[in-house]
């Protein structure tokens, strides 16, 4: 009987001893093939932000997160979502959104290097950009859609054309800026010559960056067709009074010869005064037969406003005669004027 007891309790001792090393071997099994998991994951996520691939970087470095949690997989998560909007907002032509996104990324807590290094890089390309439209495009772009809104449209071809004559403008980030800066001069340059065009520039947008023109080539052949379609419809109807028409038609046609030749002596006499004006516009704005750029006229500002010179009721204009008088004074670099320039102008 004892004997008996004995076996029971050997036996239940060694399926005890079994089942908690199956228990133990399961269990380690299973942390190794997370472990296995999220190694994958975030080597998989660090190949696709090193292709820049950032939204499929996001996903991985999520799913590693969820199999393990970690600081470095929130941390490479939000730091390729951040890339990824930036994207997308520089796609879009959306660069100050896309700065802050940049730098996001780029100051990310525990981010992966190589995107931070990536950010970092494009926030100094993307913030030069910026810097060109706002300081170098946009005030010319405001002097063209000024000029174009008092019918001085010599002054706006110029001015777009200086847009167009930088030597960065063909690059990849100026595309919309160069393709509202063209149709400008387009319409511009029509009315310049007289041409009957659709006018659609909005002289209230003055940001060369901003969705503004569309072209009117397709405006142009809508209205080309409804007039040809109309035309024939009135050819149609009007068929029985072909002779009376006839006579009305070389009664209208000599008219309209007079009043065009009215009209194009006007409108010569009219681009005769523009250009005028235009030179005269163009010279305000010149010192030693430079034209001062939006971006000098800046910085001019912040220089007197180091002085405690408060420029923001002058005219641009103004800032540039005050150039001329400094530079009278002997004083032609920006970091050169002092307030006894200032006294002197005043």
């Amino acid at each position: 009987m004892k004997r008996s007891k004995i076996r029971v309790a050997i036996m239940a001792f060694f399926i005890t001893f079994f089942a908690v090393g199956c228990s133990n071997s399961s269990s380690n099994s299973s942390s190794n093939n997370s472990s296995d998991k999220y190694i994958t994951y975030m080597s998989q996520g660090k190949d696709a932000a090193s292709s820049q691939k950032y939204e499929a970087a996001e996903e991985k470095f999520e799913d590693a997160h969820d199999v393990k949690a970690t600081s470095e997989s929130k941390a490479y998560a939000d730091q390729a979502g951040a890339m990824k909007d930036a994207q997308e907002e520089i796609r879009e032509y959306e660069f100050k959104d896309a700065l802050g996104e940049l730098d996001k990324a780029a100051n990310k807590t525990n981010g992966y290097s190589v995107m931070t290094k990536q950010a970092t890089k494009l926030y100094k390309t993307i913030n030069k950009v910026q810097d060109h439209i706002t300081h170098d495009i946009n005030p010319l772009y405001k002097q063209a859609k000024l000029s174009y809104r008092d019918g001085n449209y010599q002054a706006t071809v110029e001015s777009c054309d200086q847009i167009l004559d930088l030597s960065y403008i063909n690059g990849k980030y100026y595309k919309k800026v160069k393709k509202n800066v063209k149709h400008l001069r387009k319409v511009a340059n029509a009315k310049l010559n007289g041409e009957d065009v659709n006018d659609d520039i909005d002289t209230e947008n003055l940001d060369a960056n901003d969705d503004d023109e569309a072209t009117t080539s397709h405006k142009s052949t809508s209205s080309k067709s409804n007039s040809s379609n109309n035309s024939n419809t009135n050819t149609s109807s009007n068929s029985s009074q072909n002779n009376s028409n006839t006579a009305n038609t070389q009664n209208n046609s000599a008219a309209s010869k007079q009043s065009s030749h009215t009209t194009t002596s006007n409108s010569n006499a009219n681009n005769s005064s523009n250009t005028n004006s235009s030179s005269n516009s163009n010279s305000g704005m010149m010192i030693d037969g430079q034209t001062v750029t939006g971006r000098v006229i800046a910085q001019t500002r912040n220089q007197l406003s180091s002085l405690g010179v408060d420029t923001s009721s002058w005219s641009d204009q103004k800032v540039v005669n005050f150039m001329r008088s400094a530079a009278n004074n002997g004083h032609t670099t920006i970091d050169s004027y002092t307030k006894q320039d200032v006294e002197n102008f005043q």
